[in-house]
């Protein structure tokens, strides 16, 4: 690709020969901070190295501009060359610095061929990466407080009312965040018009024990769709500094308040960690790529077909440059889901139910359950280290389709790895392999982490709402919580104290005032 050049790492323009690397980064392939260990390690390892893997990408890219190039399409990857280089790139084959420098030398000369200036001026600017490991500051820990507390509203306009379902506080040192369930509970008068599409946006403050008031905005509704609930978040600004003993949350309908005790003991949940059999970055990949296979067949029949072409295409570039080979245990697994999917991801066929992990066993019996129970579950609970990040669980809402797990992370933000590290699937969700998350109930049904949602301001960035599928059990009373690193797992074990989905009584009316006569 002589035919363009691309921008160094310092803006400037450049070329970039095969197998050379900045100084101080890491080497292509090689493990170290913000570079994941390379594929493959076991019998089905492949035999290609950094240089391999250039070769082939650039090889790609190549092959890519003989065929009239398309720089768009749907998806997180806009063209072929975008999907190899960000999987690639993502299991250590090649160093992000690499992935980089060949995307935007295939778009520059793509869009000079076509005319389009567009690709060729945006390939100058390089993408943001999120540090990771040693490069990154230690994170805070976040904690939690259940709440469990509903704040009923006055009535808005229309004669609608709402209320805010409390479920559990978490904060750090620089953020406050309340989980919160909301909805329209009812209307005050029979004639009240179509209930509003969006959610109850009331304004709301609160005060601690020493006096202190803070200011509540609430944030992260989502589309305004006129859904039943919107799981949304809370903030407090300023965060509360330590010591202060409990905040209350107001007002509501009639002046109420909810009092929430900050120096309250912790709950009884049980939390273990313990180690895990090291895997490569291709297998975290191409689990991960299993996952989403499930969540897109658990939303509806035949919607993983979506992901069958592109899926087929990282086992492709995976096994076609030497990364791993088409024996690999990983590729084996996943090909033979797609088998039972009744997909053709291009390697293997119909593998026994014990070769397949447990949790994708689970989704294939209960993927399309529909029996979640409508009811909050007002947990908290605080995770140890792992990867260098730290998280707080606060709290769940449990629907007839699946589930929204709030968590408060520091230290992890996969958001902002931008464009290297977006999943296989047509969403925007991240691939980040360093965390996986997953989740099994009390009856021993598992559920799969189909989506994030990150918090949209400020003070809500460090939240997360994790979108369950498929639905909990009607019958599960506890729900482990498990992530999973490199090197260890964590499973936290919160109680599903149901708080039954209950509409709260109408606030009364007030009085009409009599009408006056014309005299009096």
């Amino acid at each position: 690709m002589s035919s363009a050049q691309a921008a160094g790492a310092d803006g400037e323009p450049g070329s970039h020969e095969p197998g050379s690397h900045e100084p101080g980064a890491p080497e292509p392939g090689r493990t170290g901070p913000g570079a994941p260990e390379p594929g493959g390690t076991g019998p089905g390892a492949g035999t290609g190295g950094p240089a391999a893997a250039e070769t082939y990408l650039r090889l790609k890219a190549e092959s890519e501009l003989r065929q009239r190039p398309l720089l768009s399409g749907p998806g997180p990857h806009p063209h072929r060359v975008w999907l190899a280089a960000a999987a690639l790139a993502a299991v250590g084959a090649v160093s992000p610095d690499v992935a980089w420098q060949v995307v935007s030398e295939f778009e520059s000369a793509a869009g000079l061929r076509s005319g389009n200036l567009g690709p060729v001026l945006g390939s100058v600017r390089r993408p943001y990466r999120a540090e990771t490991g040693a490069g990154r500051q230690r994170a805070a820990q976040p904690t939690a407080v259940p709440v469990g507390a509903t704040l009923p509203l006055p009535a808005e306009r229309e004669g609608w009312y709402g209320e805010f379902c409390l479920l559990s506080l978490a904060r750090t040192d620089s953020q406050a965040a309340l989980a919160v369930a909301a909805r329209w509970a009812g209307q005050t008068r029979r004639a009240a018009g179509a209930r509003p599409q969006h959610a109850p946006f009331y304004q709301v403050g609160a005060v601690d024990d020493r006096g202190v008031s803070y200011q509540a905005a609430l944030w992260d509704m989502g589309v305004e769709d006129g859904r039943d609930w919107w799981d949304c978040h809370l903030s407090l600004d300023p965060a509360p500094p330590p010591g202060t003993q409990w905040l209350e949350v107001g007002p509501g309908a009639q002046g109420q308040r909810v009092r929430i005790d900050l120096a309250a003991p912790p709950g009884t949940v049980r939390v273990v960690t313990e180690p895990v059999p090291p895997a490569s970055a291709t297998t975290r990949l191409l689990d991960q790529a299993g996952d989403d296979l499930l969540g897109l067949e658990s939303a509806g029949a035949g919607t993983s077909a979506q992901l069958e072409g592109r899926i087929r295409q990282v086992i492709a570039d995976l096994i076609g440059s030497g990364t791993l080979r088409a024996d690999d245990p990983a590729v084996l697994r996943l090909s033979g889901l797609g088998w039972r999917l009744g997909l053709d991801l291009g390697s293997g066929g119909p593998v026994p139910a014990r070769a397949l992990p447990p949790a994708w066993i689970s989704l294939l019996a209960d993927g399309h359950a529909h029996d979640g129970p409508e009811a909050v579950a007002p947990f908290a609970a605080d995770l140890p280290a792992i990867g260098g990040a730290r998280f707080a669980l606060a709290g769940l809402r449990s629907a007839a389709g699946g589930a929204t797990l709030h968590v408060m992370a520091s230290g992890w933000d996969p958001a902002d790895h931008r464009w290297l590290v977006r999943g296989t699937g047509p969403a925007g969700r991240p691939a980040d392999l360093s965390l996986s998350w997953r989740a099994r109930d009390s009856t021993g049904r598992w559920h799969l982490v189909t989506g994030m949602v990150w918090g949209s301001t400020a003070q809500t960035i460090g939240m997360i709402k994790m979108y369950l599928t498929p639905p909990l059990h009607p019958a599960a009373t506890a729900l482990d919580v498990i992530v999973t690193g490199p090197d260890r797992q964590i499973c936290a074990t919160v109680p599903l104290g149901w708080a039954a989905d209950a509409p709260r009584p109408a606030p009364p009316i007030p009085p009409i005032p009599p009408a006056t006569r014309p005299g009096q």
